[in-house]
């Protein structure tokens, strides 16, 4: 019999991937298996309520400037204590998925739903004290966007679904052995990327205080690794994206580019890039062509820039910051099109050791410029 219930205590943590209704259940019944197994991966759910801040970043959302909201999140959540994830990272960390309801209070706003995954190391780990680091992507559902004739005061985002980031940290203080509490405090952003416009993007950092109860513990495998012991790895890919321009906003133009970078792994979870990108954006050709101001029209619309920056380095998942300096650019400063310098935030998932998928946004200072689709691929040394 024992023998028994301990090959369904093996088997069961495979299941959960199968269906909530199923990972649900198991939450609430595996809790009583057996004592015997070692119980490394801590499974919780937390509540969040959540006061909303909104940063007006440029002059046309300066109309929300402070405004707010309220809203509540729900996380599911793993926290890694197995020997694959701790020797590999040298520390503990948490993931899971997020749900944020957000009311606004501007009623040209309306509401939205954040639906992400995220990484959570935990940088102080301490028995009855953490402290985290959280970063998030996802996607964002929003129910008023940009409308000429009933919303027009709406130039933050055009779509109703749009791309969602999120940098924040906690503090959690232990109160039993199922629970903690924790503070948040978190800057989310949504945008489309000027795939549809006006698309200034919402900038809304956001403070709460929540529990989070622990469900049950148990001892699952790490699953397949991709995890890389290299100090180098040389990136090659290619990236495009369709995207609107603001001044026509019902008129579609293609993005595209190459990209090649270096990555090097100075610790568990971190690397540094050194990178250039090639790429052309359709939609500035015809932005100067019905520019009086600009009386050279013979000029290139390719841009070209040389990147530094880092990476969190998870298993299959890289979260990357990069600043970029356009080092080709014929464009005209007076025309705004791009700065001389940008930054770029990315999202990518391993697909295999050597083949990645991301999803990569272009912002000028504040403003989102475009988001694209890449496909990465990679060799080490």
């Amino acid at each position: 019999m024992l023998q028994k219930l301990g090959s369904i205590n093996k088997l069961a943590p495979h299941l959960f991937v199968k269906g909530m209704v199923f990972f649900i259940y198991f939450f609430f019944n595996l809790t009583g298996l057996h004592a015997q197994v070692l119980k490394d991966i801590r499974w919780s759910l937390s509540l969040e309520p959540q006061q909303v801040f909104i940063y007006a970043h440029d002059e046309q959302v300066d109309n929300y400037k402070g405004s707010g909201g309220t809203a509540v999140a729900f996380h599911i959540n793993r926290l890694r204590s197995d020997p694959n994830a701790v020797n590999y990272a040298g520390l503990r960390y948490n993931s899971g998925f997020g749900f944020q309801f957000v009311a606004f209070d501007s009623v040209s706003l309306g509401n939205s739903l954040n639906l992400s995954y995220f990484i959570e190391p935990l940088l102080v780990d301490k028995e009855f004290f953490q402290w985290r680091m959280k970063f998030a992507g996802g996607i964002n559902f929003a129910s008023k966007p940009y409308d000429k004739v009933s919303n027009n005061t709406n130039k933050a985002y055009s779509l109703p679904i749009n791309g969602y980031l999120g940098l924040g940290t906690s503090l959690y203080f232990k109160l039993s052995q199922k629970s903690w509490l924790f503070a948040n405090a978190t800057y989310s952003h949504f945008s489309n990327g000027n795939t549809k416009n006006p698309n200034l993007g919402l900038n809304f950092p956001h403070l709460g205080i929540g529990l989070d109860y622990t469900l049950t513990q148990n001892q699952k495998p790490i699953g397949k690794t991709l995890f890389y012991k290299e100090r180098w790895r040389y990136d090659i890919g290619f990236f495009g994206t369709n995207k609107s321009f603001p001044f026509y906003p019902d008129e579609r133009f293609w993005a595209y580019g190459v990209l090649g970078q270096i990555s090097y792994r100075s610790g568990n979870l971190h690397a540094w890039t050194l990178g250039a990108e090639l790429f052309k954006d359709n939609s500035i050709q015809i932005a100067i062509d019905s520019n009086d101001e600009i009386t050279n029209k013979d000029i290139s619309t390719n841009l070209g820039g040389v990147l530094i920056g880092h990476e969190f380095l998870f298993n299959r998942f890289i979260f990357s910051q990069q600043l970029g300096y356009y080092i080709f650019n014929e464009l005209p400063k007076e025309s705004n099109f791009v700065g001389t310098f940008y930054h770029r935030w990315g999202f990518n998932y391993k697909l295999s050791r050597h083949v990645m998928l991301g999803l990569n946004l272009n912002a000028n200072l504040q403003k989102a410029y475009l988001i694209d689709l890449r496909l990465v691929f990679s060799v080490f040394n």
